[in-house]
């Protein structure tokens, strides 16, 4: 019988794997990894089957104490299994010719001695005035928006003053504004119109309520021009207080003291179907109106209480209440919807002893902290079981309330069925509110007053936000003079990150309303954001309670795309120490604090590999009159940094901006898609390169733009005023440009056949300069720091560093990247991987160029049963067989290509390590794999292990990859990787066996929502890195090119094998007929528009099969027999007959509904807004312009940035609920009053249609709707393809009554005609 292996060896030889992998020290380990043998040079060595131990060798055949035996010796390579050839010597072989590519066409020794040779000067590194710079910045750009907060409230209330005496009443609802009025803008990502407001109302809105709206607009308008970072501007008053999107603003300003709420839904038998869902409705509107400064509680009451979780699971919700973040709202909400009726009646006395329960426990636990009153929101029928059972209810409630001195408000809300008798249910929910002890002959059980409540009856769950969005107003409490900053939200409008700033409205001491201004957090940030990193030091922004704002863990707020869970930022820095320094942090309005930090618990955002220990300096300063701390974080301590000195850049005439299609040259050419260059390389500056990222951002680029960066980057005189760049960016761009004349070298060499695989090359820089040949169009919004490739390239310093496939978005199909850094310059070239990185050099390559190269260092690839694979050291593959077979996914694990080999390889513990991390963001654990790129050896089968497949793998030297040849000598496959199909959930998310295989995947991470901590300890991990940006699709009105010439000529037809073909840009291997399912009998090589992925005819995700069809040969015409004439007279005859029956059958349908004819006709039908699903669009296909983009526009929207009573939801989450449903009820609810709104709030992330949609003259074909739901943890990843779009020219709105009075609106309304 098998016992358990003592803990104790199993964490001993834990602690020293993992202490040998990660110091590399020369030292003595334990009998259990002797096989590992260490050299000085770092380098791991491993031990074959027949290598003996001179002192140990027994170690390997003695049995455990469990009678395991722990023999994880692996077979000695064996060349004759491969054919004679020794895997070691093929990969030096592959890394020169990488490291030649890499040196020759990239450039990268021309490149570094460029940077060697210029000159440098030293600068006294300041990091306080650094952070002093930036807190200056942000008070301004906040003290602007607080400016033009007082100049609107103060508008509304001089104008409250006139309306006492003259009512201001009139209003244009938003859904009445002509569709002709909103145009689209850049800024805001969808329609609006700037010229014109609006207003949403409730349908019971009173006579005479105040609305200032008509007043407004020019007001608006001013600060608009004033100010462009401004959003949204909007007045919500009291009375017309029903903006469901900033219900929770509305809230925080007018009670901005914390709320204390207990939600309590009745789910018992008395309900009816209806009731429940009003029931439900209700509660999630009370969510909907909670902001993290406010604590909550929710269960569901039948016979016995239902908790969100597990009394085992979470002590914390059955037991006390929670802070109302967005997560937990969305947490709740999820609970809420999953209530299904109990077939028990309702024990309403020990609903309300436990709510009591709840808000004692939570006023033990909040000690120091006044807690002033709570509240309970009982939602019921009212039913009672029995005649006594009131009086239970009151002396439960007397009770408990007495102990608390009576602080606890109870609101009742009676939900009922229409045209049932409800009296007595409504009189007992009507004295519970009311605490009326005396009704029932219950004794008081404090001497303090009872603060009465309110009852409130609801049969339906229209305009919910009037009818329970008060829930406050007993609570009677005043609210302050000044700002209110909410936590960054998902704006449903234009789906980017979004921040709110309001303060209330009041004439004398009433509350009038609310104004608020909504700002891009992409400009509130964007010193943060783009700030640079390359001194080793970051910077965050966190708020007074801790929630973190931005920081290096973060996308950038442009490219966010899901609601961000609030996250506290010790989960960021989670080091030894940080704790006291949070706690000074926010508590001091400034300082610095030094933090030991010791190796092996270092956040994921630093790099200090190359030492044991560091100290950890952070420097803050609180921003005044706003809620916001900044703080830099100092990794290394740099006394003097080196800067390029003045750089003379008259040897550089040619200087190219990268807008091509504002300035065309006299040479341009097409590169595939893209209006490009080739006699010289173009300049792109990303956001970064500018001191106002958003400025740039947000203004449209214009030619005389153009002709500024150009005139002040060549100018040598300094003369030419600065047009809003970085200090460094001119330097950058002068250094890089001496590398144009090798690029054109190598491009203008007739002799080097690899030209034929090269896309492109550039080099970038870390203040966002990029540089690429040949020279094409940008995309404005790109920060090249942000990508893959150069993000990898700065991970291996000095390596050649391979990229996996990805889809080119400039119309190169599937490629792969090489790069490489750039040192600082030193004198004599001497560099050493400690070095400051000042750029990474980059060349795209076709994805069959890595294959093809495989077959050449390896002509044994080509056997039938081998395999030859290159991955990186994340284990995703670069160059693989099936990846290049039809309709093959691109980018590829090696769990997913070779199963067999992952299973037998997670045996060789010092070669690859399960690895977690936590991305707090969407609340998930991400498991991923780390190979150890200090490899040396060859890696085979276990002799133990799996034996189906024969592989070898080993390290390709100086590079981030590994080479690997798998001989397969089994039919089936004996083990397997388990891989969700659905999303990327892990199947055992319960537990993580390092030598289990499963595909990358991730797990849900849970909170303790009382504490902000982990639910599990278990889950501490490090915190994930952002996520890298993927390349963004150019989306811009390009003329047609028709005339112009392909700067690469292709030569598809002519090429005869299918290495070759796929080795060359733009050319496919056709294998497959149409719709991939039968072979081609003669496999040939085509455009790759033509036969993309291998499949003929496929769908281009380009868009551009259109023009493969287009230019196909015409079929011959045949000579008509003569009974063409013949059966051309029947048809004839058949279609006039056909056509009688259908008008004579039209008009008597048209007679048989005269009375719509009655109705007003509307040119600006709002009737398709009601539909839950967009008409599936027309699979016609048909040419169009040039304008090619990855098909992932969202529903662009017609929105007015001047707007009253704003009323419609934010998100409930973005792109990822975690498994919970939606926060927004779609019942016959707050928007059957407004049903031009609705699309807004449809479920987002809709696959799009993968046809291209038609060139139908005068009328925009529906885009794809986006606003689909992920019910995965995060958003689901889906392929679709890129849609042809027809180029629309602007058209001048022209308004019929120029002298008519435009009120103040605010519209949303959706674009799909």
């Amino acid at each position: 019988m098998a016992t358990c292996r003592p803990k104790c060896n199993r964490s001993l030889l834990c602690v020293l794997i993992y202490l040998f992998v990660f110091t590399f020290d020369v030292q003595t380990v334990s009998e259990n990894v002797k096989w590992l043998k260490n050299l000085s040079s770092g380098r791991l060595h491993l031990r074959n089957l027949g290598e003996k131990d001179d002192h140990h060798d027994h170690v390997h055949t003695r049995a455990s104490d469990d009678g395991y035996s722990p023999d994880t010796r692996q077979e000695t390579p064996n060349p004759t299994v491969f054919g004679g050839i020794k895997i070691e010597h093929e990969a030096r072989k592959l890394s020169a010719r990488l490291r030649w590519l890499s040196n020759e066409e990239i450039g990268i020794t021309k490149m570094q001695a460029i940077y060697d040779s210029l000159p440098y000067e030293k600068k006294n590194h300041d990091p306080i005035n650094t952070l002093q710079k930036i807190a200056s910045r942000l008070k301004k750009r906040f003290r602007n928006y607080i400016q033009v907060l007082q100049t609107n409230k103060a508008t509304v209330q001089n104008m409250y003053r006139f309306h006492v005496k003259n009512p201001m009443n009139s209003n244009i609802s938003c859904c009445m504004i002509p569709h002709q009025e909103f145009i689209e803008d850049n800024q805001y990502g969808c329609r609006v119109s700037k010229r014109t407001s609006c207003d949403l109302y409730p349908d019971n809105v009173r006579e005479n309520a105040f609305n200032p709206g008509r007043m407004l607009t020019e007001v608006w308008k001013d600060n608009k021009k004033l100010f462009p970072g401004l959003k949204w501007q909007y007045f919500i008053s009291v009375e017309g207080a029903h903006d469901i999107r900033h219900s929770d603003v509305y809230l925080a300003t007018v009670q901005p003291q914390p709320q204390h709420v207990v939600i309590v839904m009745d789910h018992g038998n008395s309900l009816s179907s209806n009731q429940l869902k009003t029931a439900k409705g209700i509660a999630k509107q009370f969510l909907n109106s909670l902001s993290e400064r406010d604590r909550v509680a929710v269960f569901g009451l039948a016979s016995r209480p239902s908790f969100p979780r597990d009394p085992s699971d979470d002590s914390c919700l059955p037991n006390s209440l929670v802070p109302a973040t967005f997560e937990a709202s969305l947490f709740f909400s999820s609970f809420v919807d999953n209530l299904q009726q109990e077939d028990a009646s309702t024990n309403h006395s020990l609903g309300f002893q436990t709510a009591f329960e709840m808000i004692e426990n939570m006023i033990r636990r909040s000690k120091g902290v006044t807690i002033e009153n709570a509240m309970i929101l009982y939602i019921s029928r009212g039913l009672l079981s029995s005649l006594t059972e009131g009086r239970d209810i009151m002396e439960t409630i007397s009770i408990h309330n007495g102990r608390l001195d009576h602080r606890v408000i109870i609101n009742t809300y009676a939900v009922i069925d229409d045209g049932k008798h409800i009296m007595f249910e409504k009189s007992i929910l009507q004295d519970i509110a009311e605490q009326n002890f005396l009704k029932y002959e219950v004794n008081y059980k404090s001497p303090k007053p009872v603060i009465a409540g309110m009852m409130v009856t609801i049969n339906s769950t229209k305009d919910l936000s009037v009818s329970v969005g008060r829930f406050y107003l007993p609570l009677n409490k005043s609210a302050p003079e000044s700002p209110i900053f909410s936590l960054p939200y998902m704006d449903m409008a234009d789906q980017t990150l979004t921040m709110s700033i309001s303060q209330p409205c009041f004439h004398g001491k009433e509350l009038i309303g609310i104004m608020g201004v909504d700002l891009h957090m992409e400009d509130v940030v964007q010193d943060v954001t783009y700030y640079n990193q390359e001194l080793n030091s970051y910077i965050f922004l966190i708020t007074t309670e801790g929630y973190t704002i931005m920081h290096p863990a973060f996308n950038r707020p442009m490219k966010t795309r899901i609601q961000p869970m609030h996250t506290d930022i010790w989960h960021f820095e989670n080091k030894d120490g940080f704790a006291r320094i949070r706690s000074d942090m926010l508590n001091l309005p400034e300082g610095e604090r030094l933090m030991h930090t010791k190796k092996g618990n270092t956040n994921s955002t630093e790099d200090n590999s190359s030492k044991s220990d560091f100290y950890a300096k952070y420097m803050w300063k609180r921003i005044e009159n706003t809620t916001f701390i900044v703080v830099l974080k100092l990794l290394t301590e740099v006394e003097t940094t080196q800067t390029l000195e003045h750089l003379h850049v008259s040897n550089d005439p040619h200087l190219v901006y990268h807008r091509l299609d504002l300035v065309q040259p006299n040479d341009m050419c097409l590169h595939r898609h893209m209006p490009a260059t080739s006699d010289t390389s173009t300049v792109f500056l990303s956001p970064k390169s500018f001191l106002d990222p958003f400025e740039h951002l947000s203004n449209l680029e214009t030619k005389r733009m153009v002709q500024n960066y150009v005139a002040y980057l060549k100018d040598d005189t300094r003369l030419i005023t600065n047009p809003g760049l970085k200090t460094e960016v001119k330097n950058d761009v002068a250094a890089t440009g001496r590398i144009n004349t090798e690029w054109l070298r190598r491009y203008h060499h007739h002799m080097n056949h690899q030209e034929e695989s090269i896309v492109r090359r550039y080099v970038a820089t870390p203040s966002g300069v990029f540089r690429s040949f040949p020279g094409t169009v940008i995309e404005k919004t790109s920060d090249p720091t942000k990508t893959d490739w150069f993000q990898r390239a700065e991970e291996f310093p000095g390596h050649v560093t391979l990229t996996p496939p990805y889809l080119d978005t400039l119309g190169a199909g599937y490629i792969a990247t090489i790069s490489h850094t750039i040192y600082e310059g030193k004198p004599a070239s001497l560099h050493s991987p400690h070095d400051r990185v000042v750029a990474v050099m980059g060349m795209d390559l076709t994805m069959g160029f890595l294959h093809k190269l495989l077959s050449e260092v390896i002509p044994i690839c080509a056997h039938q049963n081998i395999r030859c694979f290159i991955m990186d050291d994340k284990g995703y593959l670069v160059a693989h067989p099936k990846l290049i077979e039809p309709n093959s996914k691109v980018v590829q694990h090696i769990t997913h290509k070779e199963q067999l080999v992952a299973n037998d390889i997670l045996n060789h513990k010092h070669f690859v390590r399960k690895t977690l991390c936590n991305s707090y963001n969407d609340r998930t654990i991400q498991r991923f794999y780390k190979f150890n790129t200090s490899l040396e050896g060859v890696l085979t089968n276990l002799v133990h292990g799996e034996h189906c497949a024969r592989y070898q793998i080993t390290h390709i030297p100086g590079t981030n990859s590994f080479l690997g040849i798998v001989n397969h000598t089994c039919n089936t496959d004996t083990a397997f990787c388990p891989c969700s199909t659905v999303d990327r959930l892990c199947l055992n998310c319960n537990q993580m066996e390092q030598i289990v295989c499963e595909c990358p995947c991730e797990c849900p991470l849970d909170m303790n929502f009382c504490t902000g901590e982990l639910l599990q300890e278990d889950d501490r991990n490090p915190s994930c890195t952002h996520e890298v940006e993927k390349e963004t699709p150019i989306h811009l009105n390009f003329p047609p090119f028709d005339d112009v010439r392909q700067c690469h000529q292709s030569k598809c037809s002519m090429l005869a094998t299918k290495l070759d073909c796929i080795s060359a840009i733009g050319c496919a291997w056709c294998e497959r007929q149409k719709h991939g399912l039968a072979s081609v009998k003669h496999p040939y090589c085509a455009d790759q528009r033509r036969c993309f992925g291998g499949v003929e005819e496929a769908v281009s995700p380009y868009g551009d099969e259109i023009r493969a069809m287009a230019n196909q040969e015409k079929p011959m015409p045949m000579k008509s027999t003569p009974v063409g004439p013949v059966a051309g007279g029947i048809m004839g005859c058949f279609l006039v007959l056909a056509l009688g029956v259908y008008c004579y059958r039209h008009h008597i349908h048209r007679s048989s509904h005269q009375y719509i004819n009655n109705l007003p006709e509307n040119q600006n039908r709002m009737s398709h807004f009601y539909e839950e699903e967009p008409p599936e669009p027309t699979d016609d296909i048909a040419a169009g312009h040039t304008n090619f983009v990855l098909s992932t526009f969202e529903n662009p929207a017609s929105i007015s940035p001047y707007r009253v009573n704003t009323s419609y939801r934010r998100p409930a989450g973005g792109d990822s609920d975690h498994g919970y449903s939606t926060m927004t009820p779609h019942e016959d609810s707050e928007h059957a009053s407004l049903p031009c709104l609705e699309p807004l709030i449809k479920e987002r992330y809709k696959p799009g249609s993968l046809s291209v949609v038609k060139n139908t003259p005068g009328k925009i074909p529906p885009p794809p709707s986006h606003y689909r739901r992920s019910r995965s943890p995060t958003p689901p990843k889906y392929y679709q393809p890129i849609p042809e779009q027809t180029v629309i020219p602007p058209q001048t709105t022209i308004i019929e009554h120029p002298n008519s009075v435009i009120a103040n609106v605010q519209v949303h309304m959706v674009d799909t005609h």
